[in-house]
């Protein structure tokens, strides 16, 4: 499956390491990522942009994913949000989970992207 193109994504990191690593390989696939590593900088990211889709890696702290969680709904009500890595999801809603391989992770991002029929959280 190849990528929806140029699809902004939202990537949620924890830190400066992982931001690299998923950055290059989410571009490399061709989604446009915008990156955030707290609170305040998911809230400019939603301010500025319109984001298809936002992906939150599981080293983010449970109650952070919560407040991302709210914030993401506060500005894109119906936006999904992709949780790597993560058995269950942390954040409520219209919310999905996935392994961390980059493999599981794209295969998600365009079975998601395109609408395909799955429900939250079963990926």
């Amino acid at each position: 499956m190849h990528p929806i193109p140029a699809a902004p994504l939202l990537l949620v990191v924890a830190t400066d390491a992982a931001l690299r690593l998923h950055v290059d390989w989410l571009e490399q696939a061709g989604y446009r990522v915008s990156p955030a590593s707290s609170l305040k900088e998911v809230e400019q990211a939603c301010n500025a942009e319109k984001f298809d889709m936002v992906l939150v890696t599981d080293a983010v702290e449970p109650r952070m994913k919560k407040a991302i969680g709210l914030t993401i709904r506060h500005f894109f009500p119906n936006a999904p949000i992709l949780q790597m890595g993560s058995t269950w999801p942390d954040i409520a809603g219209n919310c999905f989970v996935t392994g961390d391989s980059r493999e599981d992770v794209l295969r998600s991002i365009s079975k998601i992207l395109r609408s395909d029929e799955i429900p939250p959280a079963a990926l």
